[in-house]
């Protein structure tokens, strides 16, 4: 019921009509796309805000956490004596969150996004608690996987319900903002770990530390400031919805291929049978999960049938290849600095500031160009262009060049990875209809980690080799079990304590050579998903017939109790 008081120049007769409406709308949306009511509710400027910020800060919990680690972990790894087990402390994390992405959309659908994002917070705060007790490499590992379970919802779910309250144009200087909140925290995590990092031995432990603070932070404002639109229906209907086996698939396939990468040149050799069983499996895996998401289950994580749309293979391919190039530069841009320009991790860290910075602002320029103009493919393709350009000159970095290149090629990179990522949110979303939003979004998310996973085990294979060659051929008789010491914890070879400095040079030699084939692949990743949002991303209206109507109902549903 309306209160006269309250909404006395809103007619009741209208209001009504109104809510009659919207609920042959849900009842359209059950009819076509499951079992539950969607959950659209447009809000007003001023309670968009208060769910933005809220949203904003579950994108901080969630970026802090990986950047900081970033920097640290050569102390970690010393720390630990992680050995092979290092490049695992941050594939664990991204092979869970992974995995976990689709889960967590098709969950939001079911049990409501409030619900599912604070259960993903609690998840992420037990893991956070256990890495920062962690005794052994083992533990760590297996900490981080727990953490990325909880972490693998928490953008995915705070970008759909970004989505449920503001319209398709409007969404794009939101999601332009959270963007710039993503870049921030990109920015600022590589200072924050180095500092902590850096105090001592045992120092790193602050990262996670830290990460249950702003966890609890995040829990309040989700409780307070972010909507809940309740999904009708009973535990039971609701359970039975749930995709069980394709939330296993998927993890097992994504394990298995990251796993099967990581071994692959570096602990055997690319053509052992522990490498090729690895990715076979986890093949068949993937397959199995493909097979069973198109006939196996009435619910699927990932409806195979958002592929029929052009613009939704456009934008999960050109996600591959952004979470590939970003989460490699954010890697391993610090660690070149310390390793070839001897930087400690602090100063390391702030030289990642300027391309952080820079995307911070082009996302949130780009968002704010796509709602004034209706339009994103411009934007999109311009940026793919420029961060081709800034992958392509950070490749010729070596020990010679100035601070000057070091800004320059950051911040020219910068700007075009601010627009890539927020733009694609808006054009995907553009491309289905909303009972399909919160699956594609969750998909695309997975896409794009996938993509990150892909990338750190590729990026780690590849540097591993070439500096494993550079000690080889030049006949410094160090044995191959020296030598894996040498590539997995480099920190003492680097400061000379413990080999001569022709060693240290030779490591050098390799560790550029590994470095430039790392960013010019990157680079041709970038112009490859140019192309790809060339001719797979056309332009589509971002206005729906229904949004003023349910913009009205939204105005008018803050003259009532709230609801939940």
């Amino acid at each position: 019921m309306v209160d006269p008081q309250r909404a006395s120049d809103e007619p009741a007769a209208n209001i009504e009509q109104m809510q009659q409406a919207s609920h042959e709308v849900e009842g359209e949306a059950q009819q076509r796309g499951g079992p539950f009511n969607e959950q659209t509710k447009y809000m007003p400027p001023l309670r968009v805000i208060t769910v933005f910020l809220a949203c904003a800060s579950v994108d901080l919990v969630a970026l802090i956490d990986q950047t900081t680690l970033a920097v640290s972990l050569p102390m970690i790894s010393a720390n630990l004596q992680a050995g092979s087990l290092t490049s695992w402390i941050a594939n664990g994390y991204f092979v869970t969150s992974t995995s976990f992405q689709l889960v967590y959309g098709r969950l939001s659908d079911i049990w409501s996004r409030k619900l599912i994002l604070l259960v993903g917070l609690l998840i992420f705060f037990l893991g956070s608690l256990a890495s920062s007790l962690s005794q052994t490499p083992l533990q760590l590992v297996v900490f981080r996987a727990i953490t990325g379970i909880g972490g693998g919802g928490l953008m995915t779910i705070a970008q759909v319900i970004v989505s449920d309250v503001v319209t398709l144009r409007e969404r794009g200087k939101y999601q332009g903002i959270l963007g710039a909140v993503v870049a921030l925290s990109n920015g600022v995590g590589p200072v924050i770990g180095g500092v902590i990092a850096s105090q001592g031995a045992e120092s790193w432990r602050w990262i996670f530390r830290l990460s249950l603070f702003l966890t609890v932070f995040t829990t309040g404002c989700v409780v307070f400031f972010m909507p809940l639109r309740k999904v009708e229906g009973s535990w039971q209907k609701k359970l039975k919805a749930v995709d069980f086996l394709g939330a296993l698939l998927t993890l097992l396939a994504s394990a298995l291929v990251v796993l099967g990468l990581s071994w692959a040149g570096v602990e055997y050799a690319w053509s052992s049978v522990q490498v090729l069983a690895t990715l076979s499996v986890g093949a068949f895996l993937a397959v199995s999960f493909i097979l069973w998401e198109w006939k196996g289950h009435p619910y699927p994580l990932m409806p195979l049938n958002i592929f029929k749309e052009r613009m939704v293979n456009g934008a999960c391919l050109t996600m591959f290849v952004n979470g590939w190039n970003f989460v490699v530069q954010i890697y391993y841009i610090p660690i070149f600095y310390q390793f070839v320009y001897g930087y400690g991790p602090v100063k390391a860290g702030t030289l990642l500031l300027p391309l952080v910075l820079m995307q911070t602002l082009s996302s949130t320029l780009s968002g704010l160009v796509v709602s004034w103009l209706g339009r994103y493919r411009e934007v999109i393709l311009a940026g793919w262009a420029v961060w081709a350009v800034g992958l392509g000159l950070f490749s010729t970095l070596d020990e010679h060049s100035g601070l000057g290149k070091q800004v320059g090629y950051g911040l020219l990179t910068g700007l075009g990875v601010g627009q890539t990522l927020q733009p694609s949110l808006v054009a995907i979303q553009a491309g289905v209809s909303r009972k399909e939003r919160a699956v594609v979004t969750a998909t695309r998310n997975f896409v794009r980690n996938l993509g990150a996973s892909f990338g750190l085990a590729a990026a780690g294979t590849v540097l591993n080799n070439c500096v494993r060659a550079s000690l080889m051929k030049a006949g410094t008789g160090l044995s191959t079990a020296e030598i894996a010491v040498m590539i997995y914890s480099p920190s003492h070879l680097i400061s000379g304590q413990e080999t001569g400095s022709a060693t240290s040079e030779l490591f050098l030699r390799g560790y550029l050579r590994g470095f430039r084939f790392v960013f010019l692949i990157g680079a041709g990743l970038a112009v490859l998903a140019f192309c790809v949002a060339f001719f797979l991303m056309p332009e589509l209206g971002l206005k729906r017939d229904d949004d003023q109507r349910l913009k009205r109902e939204g105005k008018n549903k803050t003259l009532r109790k709230p609801e939940g």
